[in-house]
């Protein structure tokens, strides 16, 4: 359809950007990048690990429960653990970009020596 597309030479560029936490003349130093990812990281495990344990506790106060009183869990037994898997991922990418920062530094310390 002529006038809806844009051509390529007129362009608009899009508004759009990256979210960032720190936006902040900080945004720039070294470890911003990576202290929004742990942030992110963080607060996703957090989240995963409460919703897990409230299925366990639901599961749990079901065994004491008359049938009529049970409730239904926010995760069901394989979701939980796949949600678990996934957290112990996510802490273990952590740790790994963690360990190669330390390294890097640890190395820039001996070279500036």
């Amino acid at each position: 359809m002529p006038g809806i597309d844009t051509p390529d030479q007129n362009s608009i560029p899009p508004t759009h950007e990256d979210f960032r936490w720190i936006f902040g003349p900080g945004k720039n130093q070294r470890f911003a990048t990576y202290i929004e990812l742990t942030r992110d990281v963080t607060a996703g495990v957090a989240s995963s690990l409460q919703v897990i344990y409230s299925s366990e506790l639901i599961r749990e106060m079901n065994l004491d429960a008359e049938p009529e009183q049970a409730t239904a869990p926010a995760l069901g037994k394989t979701d939980s653990a796949n949600l678990l898997r996934l957290s112990l991922a996510a802490v273990t990418m952590l740790r790994d970009l963690s360990d190669a920062h330390i390294q890097r530094l640890n190395e820039w310390d001996e070279q500036q020596a």
